[in-house]
């Protein structure tokens, strides 16, 4: 798949793009400039973070994001070539605030679902609930695309040891809810906030005994509503489970997997890869950053052999002294400068070298590969963003 193939199927007609890898690599970044390419092909395009170091306000150059989407204005996006109808918004998850959500929309009734959300149980540990950050991410990506709001959205999902989390987090949260370990804490804690600790045997009645010492009998009565709450809600969680996988394996949905060039991050992304594969997903496209590519040339292309004789050096000396002047005259400069060339022609041949089981792989797949050069500077608005996307789409993006 070339370049503009991926453009026009993925964030031209495409619904939901997720982008994936290791922490460090500038994912959310590019996240950031696949939405931006597709807003300027006429889309109204969504970036959405799940990632918790909130570093997608920094990438589009604004102040905060939040829970709720956020248009950036037309004026920027038109100096970037956005046309009238296309649209860039973004948002970062709100874990709490999305959770407390599916509270509002799963609740059995208006009353169960504001002793839930006054449980001081639910209301300290709702988000660390085993599953919770992800099975909210679920939910916020689903809830966006329910809208119809816009026409593509990007994920810019948390490193890769917890980014396929999200994928099968429902399971774990109701396999959670529907565990021995909550049936066993829900019946108990139920009947002794109400008939006392006699009708147990004697191991169940020390534990809740000790429970009672340390938290007070309202402990006892706050586990049973949160426990009881959640055990009703399971139905709608599963179902939305459901309807969240079908969005993810459907057509209109595409992987990209973001690398650079260390070791330790190639080696995370061939096996994300296989991960990625296991649950039934294809990648569309493998984007490998901040990769060291001789300047002016192809890229993936090999640097140029830079041995040089003595009347080559002389020659570069000479013309250090017409160009640039005599401070930077002499055969001391030359060779400074040859030695600096070899120096980065080095690290062009390791990262090049470096990426070329990932980059074989990805297009025997058939996937869209890219690498995306090094930056003197950090990316911090929407220039920088359409400076990136250029470099993968064309200078035509």
């Amino acid at each position: 798949m070339n370049a503009e193939q991926f453009a026009c199927d993925v964030l031209g007609a495409g619904r939901l793009v997720v982008c994936v890898g290791c922490g460090g690599v500038g994912k959310t970044t590019l996240a950031a400039s696949l939405a931006l390419e597709a807003a300027r092909r006429g889309r109204r395009a969504l970036v959405l973070s799940i990632d918790p170091a909130r570093r997608l306000a920094d990438a589009l150059g604004i102040h905060a994001l939040d829970n709720a989407p956020r248009e950036l204005p037309r004026d920027a996006l038109t100096e970037l070539g956005v046309p009238e109808q296309g649209s860039l918004s973004a948002v970062t998850l709100d874990m709490k605030r999305t959770f407390d959500n599916l509270v509002e929309r799963f609740a059995e009734s208006p009353e169960a679902r504001e002793r839930i959300l006054e449980n001081s149980i639910y209301q300290n540990v709702s988000e660390a609930l085993s599953g919770s950050i992800e099975y909210s991410a679920m939910e916020k990506v689903y809830e966006l695309w329910e809208t119809g709001d816009h026409d593509l959205i990007v994920v810019d999902t948390p490193p890769a040891q917890h980014a396929l989390d999200f994928l099968d987090a429902p399971q774990r949260l109701l396999e959670f809810l529907e565990s021995r370990v909550v049936q066993m804490l829900i019946h108990p804690a139920f009947a002794a906030s109400r008939f006392g600790f006699r009708i147990f045997q004697q191991g169940t009645r020390r534990v809740l005994q000790v429970l009672e010492r340390v938290s007070g009998l309202s402990f006892l009565e706050d586990v049973s509503e949160f426990l009881l709450a959640f055990e009703g809600m399971s139905s709608g969680f599963r179902q939305r489970a459901n309807d969240v996988r079908e969005l993810l394996l459907g057509p209109q949905s595409s992987f990209v997997l973001v690398t650079g060039p260390g070791r330790a991050s190639l080696r995370q992304a061939l096996e994300f890869r296989k991960r990625l594969h296991g649950y039934g997903f294809d990648l569309s496209g493998v984007l490998a950053n901040r990769i060291h590519r001789w300047p002016d040339g192809p890229a993936d292309a090999p640097p140029p052999d830079l041995a040089c004789e003595a009347d080559d050096v002389a020659a570069l000396a000479a013309a250090l002294e017409e160009t640039c002047g005599p401070r930077l005259a002499g055969l001391d400069a030359a060779r400074a400068a040859v030695a600096a060339a070899t120096d980065y022609a080095a690290l062009v041949h390791r990262d090049l070298q470096a990426t070329g089981e990932l980059r074989e792989t990805a297009r025997a797949a058939g996937s869209f590969w890219a690498s995306i050069p090094e930056f003197p500077d950090e990316v911090h608005d929407l220039a920088g963003l359409g400076r990136i996307a250029a470099e993968i789409f064309g200078e035509a993006a």
